[in-house]
């Protein structure tokens, strides 16, 4: 029994370190390698998705401001906010590593529309925190029919982000055509206590 302690500490060991492998050490969130694997299993389905991507605004100035600390600061920030305001447990948060000031989220959502309120809650909610982005949503219609190409989607979002970012920042695109929902109060309340200080022009 004694003999098998040293196998087993090793095994536990390694398990550790692959959890931590699929985890972004600074946020906690998802690693962006996972993405495949849960692509893979929507697939299977005819559950409807949206692949949201989350690129923090002017984001080098708060790295100007503090040299790293307000830049990681502002990262923790983010992804607690957007983790608090999607309330789904399928939902999936997941923190880019190409480009550290983006986030990835991949939803199931029965409609554009759907997509799009909830994107434009999380726009809503990182705002009211004090770091802003602009958001591309790419939206497929159902796995199984349709397909799900990892590709194909990161490359719709990414091209429709870099669209919300030059119509001005801040903004969700493509734009829904339906009214936009009414603000939620709610996203308020959990940014306030943790609200960046607000950043001037000059410093923007």
């Amino acid at each position: 029994m004694l003999a098998a302690l040293p196998s087993l500490f090793v095994l536990l060991r390694v398990r550790r370190l692959e959890d931590l492998s699929y985890r972004d050490y600074q946020t906690g969130l998802r690693s962006v390698r996972l993405l495949d694997d849960d692509l893979a299993l929507l697939g299977r389905t005819e559950a409807p998705i949206a692949l949201v991507l989350v690129d923090l605004d002017d984001f080098r100035r708060f790295n100007e401001l503090g040299y790293r600390s307000h830049g990681d600061q502002a990262l923790l920030l983010a992804a607690t906010t957007i983790r608090r305001t999607l309330q789904r447990s399928g939902d999936r948060i997941y923190r880019m590593h190409t480009a550290g000031d983006e986030f990835l989220i991949l939803l199931t959502a029965r409609s554009y529309a759907q997509a799009f309120s909830e994107a434009e809650s999380v726009r809503r909610a990182l705002e009211l925190a004090s770091v802003p982005a602009s958001i591309g949503i790419a939206y497929s219609a159902g796995g199984r029919r349709h397909g799900l190409n990892r590709d194909a989607l990161l490359e719709l979002a990414t091209t429709n982000k870099n669209h919300a970012k030059r119509q001005g920042k801040n903004r969700v695109y493509p734009p829904n055509d339906d009214p936009p929902p009414p603000p939620v109060a709610i996203a308020a309340e959990r940014a306030g206590g943790d609200r960046l200080p607000a950043l001037t022009s000059e410093a923007a």
